[in-house]
């Protein structure tokens, strides 16, 4: 490929239109919904407007065109002496500037629709941002993949004068991502493991967005219906409340099942094709069917090393990874980067990668929660019991109710027994190692000299009862460790504390 003058403002990729428009108008079409859907029930309005209808409708996805068409065409991009260069906007203009030390992570990113218009998202994400500062919505992808590989030599020269005077390990780092000779394809998911994983994910996700739907479908309807038709459905619907213990389980299974296959789906869909390719230190992974995620986890800006496994895991012998990095707030779900499917060897190698350590090998210390911290979640179950009650009592109280909420109840009390079980810390000369969960287990791993800060929280009880909370602070978000004894916790913090001071020859990024 011929070398790419990034100096010369760009436009993204000419399919970039037809993505911006469809974008937008979908958007818009979201917004207006309601007003939208109006003249489609009214056959009336159809009746003696239908023309015009049709027209204005033309029109406003003219104007739409024209906007995003706008928008596409003043959307430039260019790298200029020691930063990266951002204009756009139609009415109010914009402009980002951001140099290249800023710069920890480029990501790429496909959709379904980008897939469609053979085009990639392009991100940036920066110091001191918890998302992406730069998002471009449509580049080829060979010219992305140049202008991510030009950003990286651009910081890479910046790190380069400092480590005139000292070793830098981040220029290693950047140097690695770009020595794309080196990269090695570490583990590829297969099919029939990814539906393993499916099956073996928390059930309950899929139950709630289920639900979530239902929810927002019922809103939606009752609004509608509300707004066009001047119609209150409530009351209808109390009186026709099924009695019959049939109908009720087959609603329950029903639930169950479709929030299982939503679970399975859903997994699937996020997780299809999954590969992680290591390169020296650092892995890129990349993952999705309708969106696909390219990002790569840096030894770096690893923060917290959240291993997840549960009895089906176990059955299934597979693991599931999530790597946090740095950011500059707690870090979501949903920006953490999860490898899953991974067997005990996949996991053994990501491990020494990135800690240069044995896992298999790793011995700890551990201080464990005490019972006491049952009460904790008790009486948290029992407010929540309480309201359910309440509604109960309301709206449908009889035995039936009753029933479920004693198994509702029963169900909590042991979830809060395991999480109590389960809740403890470990920590040796390197790592720290903290153990939660209750169907499910997870160790989140952080490296001692990558703490920000430790410090215990006590609450009037816990004063008086001679115990204590752990509160441990990375650059990726906050991690506890509840009810410790009040002189373990002590311990471990003037420990973590001297770790933290003492440990001069290692960075936290």
């Amino acid at each position: 490929m011929a070398k790419i003058d990034f100096s010369k403002p760009r436009l993204q990729s000419f399919n970039g239109i037809f993505l911006i428009f469809i974008t937008d108008l979908a958007k818009r079409i979201k917004q207006n919904i309601y007003i939208l859907a109006i003249p489609f029930l009214q056959n009336n309005l159809f009746k003696d407007y239908g023309t015009y209808i049709y027209i204005g409708l033309a029109l406003l996805v003219i104007l739409q065109f024209v906007f995003s068409y706008l928008s596409y065409k003043k959307f430039k991009f260019s790298i200029q002496e020691d930063a990266f260069h951002l204009d756009s906007g139609v009415i109010k203009l914009s402009h980002i500037e951001i140099p290249f030390e800023r710069i920890q992570n480029i990501n790429l990113q496909q959709n379904v629709l980008q897939q469609l218009l053979n085009v990639v998202g392009f991100e940036i994400e920066t110091a001191g941002e918890g998302t992406a500062e730069i998002k471009i919505k449509a580049l080829d992808k060979e010219f992305a993949t140049s202008l991510k590989t030009k950003l990286i030599e651009e910081k890479n020269k910046l790190t380069d004068e400092d480590v005139s005077l000292a070793e830098d390990e981040e220029s290693d780092e950047i140097k690695d991502q770009t020595d794309t000779e080196e990269e090695d394809l570490l583990f590829a998911l297969n099919f029939k493991t990814l539906i393993k994983v499916g099956i073996s994910s928390n059930l309950f996700k899929g139950v709630g967005l289920l639900l979530a739907f239902l929810a927002y479908l019922y809103n939606f309807i009752m609004d509608f219906l509300t707004a066009v038709f001047d119609l209150n459905l409530e009351e209808d619907f109390k009186n026709r409340i099924p009695e019959t213990l049939s109908f009720l389980s087959a609603i329950l299974i029903a639930v169950i099942i479709l929030g299982f296959l939503i679970t399975v789906l859903s997994t699937v869909l996020k997780y299809y094709n999954l590969k992680i390719f290591k390169n020296q230190q650092n892995f890129e992974v990349e993952y999705g069917l309708f969106k696909r995620v390219n990002k790569v986890i840096k030894k770096t800006k690893t923060q917290i090393f959240e291993i997840r496994t549960n009895p089906i895991k176990k059955l299934f012998k597979i693991r599931s990874v999530f790597v946090s990095q740095a950011a500059s707030k707690q870090l979501t779900e949903k920006q953490k980067i999860g490898l899953v499917g991974l067997s005990k060897e996949n996991l053994r190698v990501l491990f020494k990668s990135l800690f240069q350590l044995e896992l298999n090998d790793l011995v700890y210390e551990l201080s464990r929660s005490q019972g006491r911290l049952f009460f904790r979640y008790f009486y948290k179950n029992l407010i929540l019991m309480v309201i359910l009650t309440a509604v109960a009592y309301f709206f449908y109280l009889n035995w039936l109710s009753i029933t479920g909420l004693v198994i509702v109840f029963l169900g909590l009390t042991g979830i809060a027994y395991l999480k109590v079980k389960k809740s403890s810390i470990g920590v040796n000369a390197d790592l720290i190692s903290i153990r939660k969960g209750s169907i499910d287990t997870r160790f989140d791993i952080i490296e001692i000299h990558k703490l920000h800060s430790v410090r215990l929280s006590r609450n009037i009880f816990q004063q008086y009862n001679g115990h204590a909370d752990l509160v441990v602070e990375t650059a990726a978000g906050t991690v506890n460790v509840e009810y410790l004894k009040y002189d373990e916790a002590v311990e471990l913090l003037n420990y973590l504390l001297y770790k933290i001071e003492s440990t001069t020859d290692k960075s936290w990024i």
